[in-house]
């Protein structure tokens, strides 16, 4: 059947797939994954123009924008970190005064002395869609090695700047991606990992004009095989770059490699997925530095410490041959061991911070012998210092409220370290602490125009599961708020990964709070890390449902207790909450007035075979390993389970968003959802609320967005949730 731009989803394809137990699944709109395709572009500018005249009737689009704006124009500066030695010794912090696209990398001899412009990320395009990536400076400070990304995209190219001249250098570094950056200590060069070229520019004619091949980056869909790790040697061309490590018997592996705190050592991490577990191989540097020198062509030589796929190692620093990780090996709440490189089997393995009642979120070490460590108890964090001599605690280190320490920075060789603080309704306070008098001090804070905390009530409830699981849940209103069943709420979820959602702060939630005298609501389900990997394990895999089972007895709480009611209840999540959002509006409509998935993972049969997406099979399975997967996925894949519901019940308004560079979770899978969400109502009359999607250009899945992005997002959301609560937005306060 011919394209139809007023009826864009007429164009339903005859594919069917075979699936293990002989299962058969139509997939119609298969078209949609190809980017390219005229088809699909025809279909995006048709629903483009759809969605966008819509929002352009919400008479309270342009006073949220504006309102928006207002709020996000304050100051907001990073935490500090201190790099370099001798003459390059400074501190750095991103900054941004107020409504600049981009942070901005500012630096200071002394953190007394005026911080002056570093790196303006803002140069590097009109439209501020290019982003800052990974960046190291080298261990003497005389070189900074930076990531360039365009439109969002995860892709990389590094780039490095010589500090003591103050100039680009010629090295280019291409096709990075999920890499960090770390300097040899003699400043020789850098390890990265990346991978091939994608197969779809290979096959293609790619213009030598480099802005043309940064927009077209990013919005292919091939799967990312075969990562390697390199070293690159300043001054040489990357074709010169050293092979360190790969493993081609193993496509799906990614690398990281890292330089131990002494210089002395190569670490290099090996995953096989997103699960939170890893092997550690270690090299001498001095071996690899032979390595690289003799050019020889395949990998280096490693000790492999760990070589089972059973637990999660992160290196914290060494001793010596005496290495440090934190580790779920054991302790799902993990704690920090100790392992010799001379006797490097488990039974030799010694815990030195054993695991205990809270969740060990973070390990730094500073002033030689100190273990900086950030704890979480029921989704809110706390700041202690241990030793890395005995493990015994030397110091709590009290925080401002509750809340969520955001970073913390430091190194070995410093007595001090910084931390930035924030909450819902607190903005960044950022913080020194001396190692000497064992005191914090507040060197800088976010200060928000019109906003005080004491104008807010934030709390924390704990509602029961339908298996009878405790669940904690924040709920964010105005101070004195009377409730009566009738407030706008917006719940907002995740539950994947082991991501834990901690308080943090965003002007725009206030202004949803008090323009809509709304009520903000966080829901901690299964899957996310807020306890821990048993929290993490269930709710992934065959156990998915549990989350959003969580999230819609996180609705029926809020309803039950006087808060808000169907009518005035909207939900939303992104990415992996893309997918929660998407499930749960198929299997509670009644629920909901308003629903937002932004960029879920909306096809569960298919995810694994675009960019990034096989790695998250150890979240979800896989439809193709076996029948109780297959079953599993195709009963909670938004995209195969929408349907009409009974009765007078119509499906919440939904709004998908997506972006045309997002190479994470590909758009195909909200274009897919989204015409067969149109679809399966065409016709149905009493589906009056809106069914639409919203394609975002030169953007991603999110980081790196610019400023002015961002706010008309928001905005768009906002109106579209006020419209579809039937809630007035509250123009005077």
């Amino acid at each position: 059947m011919p394209f139809d731009a007023e009826n864009p989803n007429a164009l339903r394809g005859d594919t069917v797939d075979s699936y293990p137990g002989g299962n058969k699944v139509e997939d119609p709109y298969r078209w949609l994954e190809d980017p390219d395709g005229a088809d699909t572009v025809k279909w995006v500018e048709a629903q483009v123009k759809k969605t966008t005249g819509y929002l352009e009737q919400l008479d309270s689009r342009s006073f949220l924008k504006e309102k928006l704006t207002e709020k996000y124009n304050y100051a907001k500066t990073g935490c500090p970190f201190r790099r370099g030695k001798d003459e390059f010794k400074r501190y750095y912090f991103f900054r941004n005064d107020g409504l600049q696209n981009q942070y901005v990398l500012m630096t200071q001899k002394t953190l007394e002395d005026e911080a002056q412009l570093f790196f303006d990320p803002n140069t590097l395009a009109a439209d501020g869609t290019k982003s800052l990536g990974p960046t190291a400076f080298s261990k003497s400070g005389k070189y900074w090695a930076y990531g360039v990304s365009a439109s969002g995209s995860d892709w990389n190219t590094i780039y490095v700047k010589d500090i003591s001249t103050g100039k680009a250098l010629e090295d280019k570094v291409e096709w990075v991606k999920f890499s960090s950056i770390s300097w040899m200590h003699d400043d020789s060069g850098f390890f990265y990992s990346r991978y091939p070229e994608p197969k779809s520019f290979t096959d293609k004619d790619v213009s030598d004009n480099v802005e043309s091949d940064d927009v077209k980056r990013g919005s292919e869909t091939d799967s990312n095989m075969n990562m390697a790790t390199y070293f690159h040697k300043i001054g040489d061309p990357q074709s010169k770059d050293t092979l360190i490590f790969s493993d081609p018997t193993n496509p799906k592996w990614m690398f990281r490699t890292s330089v131990s705190t002494d210089g002395e050592y190569i670490i290099i991490k090996v995953s096989n997925s997103t699960a939170p577990v890893n092997h550690v191989y270690v090299a001498k540097a001095s071996d690899v530095v032979a390595h690289i020198a003799a050019n020889r062509g395949g990998p280096v030589a490693v000790q492999k410490i760990v070589e089972n796929f059973d637990a999660g190692y992160n290196y914290v620093t060494n001793v010596g041959d005496t290495f440090y990780f934190k580790t779920n090996k054991d302790a799902p709440k993990y704690k920090v061991i100790s392992i010799s490189l001379s006797a490097p089997e488990p039974s030799e393995w010694k815990d030195l911070i054993p695991h205990k009642g809270e969740v060990l979120n973070d390990a730094l070490v500073v002033d030689e012998n100190k273990l900086v460590c950030t704890y979480m108890m029921d989704a809110h964090e706390t700041l202690w210092i241990y030793s890395l001599v005995d493990g015994s605690i030397i110091q709590e280190v009290k925080l401002p409220d509750i809340g969520t320490v955001t970073n913390c920075t430091g190194r070995k060789e410093d007595q001090e370290f910084f931390y930035s603080f924030s909450g819902f309704v607190y903005p960044g306070s950022k913080f020194r602490f001396d190692m000497k008098t064992m005191t914090s001090s507040l060197i800088r804070e976010d200060v928000v125009a019109d906003h005080s905390p004491d104008d807010f009530q934030t709390k924390q409830v704990f509602f029961d599961s339908k298996d009878g699981t405790k669940v904690p849940m924040f709920i964010v209103t105005k101070k004195g708020k009377v409730f009566d069943g009738n407030s706008c709420t917006l719940l907002y979820g995740y539950g994947g990964f082991s991501i834990s959602i901690t308080p943090t702060f965003s002007p725009f939630r206030t202004v949803f709070i008090k323009h809509f005298d709304g009520c903000l609501a966080i829901a901690n389900i299964r899957g996310g890390g807020e306890y821990g990997e048993e929290w993490h394990d269930a709710g992934i895999k065959l156990k998915k449902q549990n989350g959003f089972t969580d999230f819609q007895c996180a609705a029926e709480y809020l309803i039950a207790n006087n808060y808000t009611n169907p009518s005035k209840l909207a939900i939303n999540g992104g990415s992996n909450g893309g997918l929660l959002v998407g499930a749960c509006v198929n299997q509670r409509p009644d629920l909901f007035a308003c629903a937002i998935p932004q960029v879920g993972v909306m096809d569960m049969l298919r995810f694994h075979r675009f960019t990034i997406g096989y790695a998250w099979c150890a979240d979800y399975g896989c439809a193709d390993d076996d029948e109780a997967n297959f079953n599993n996925l195709k009963g909670i894949s938004p995209i195969h389970n929408i349907k009409v519901p009974d009765g007078d019940t119509q499906y919440p308004a939904v709004l998908v968003t997506t972006a045309d560079h997002d190479d994470r979770v590909v758009p195909l899978h909200s274009f897919k959802y989204a015409a067969q969400l149109q679809y399966a109502f065409q016709g149905v009359a009493k589906q009056q609320r809106p069914l639409l999607i919203r394609v975002d250009v030169k953007a991603g899945h999110g980081a790196g967005k610019p400023t002015a992005k961002i706010i008309e997002e928001i905005a768009d959301i906002y109106a579209f949730i006020g419209a579809n609560t039937g809630t007035e937005v509250k123009r005077v306060l």
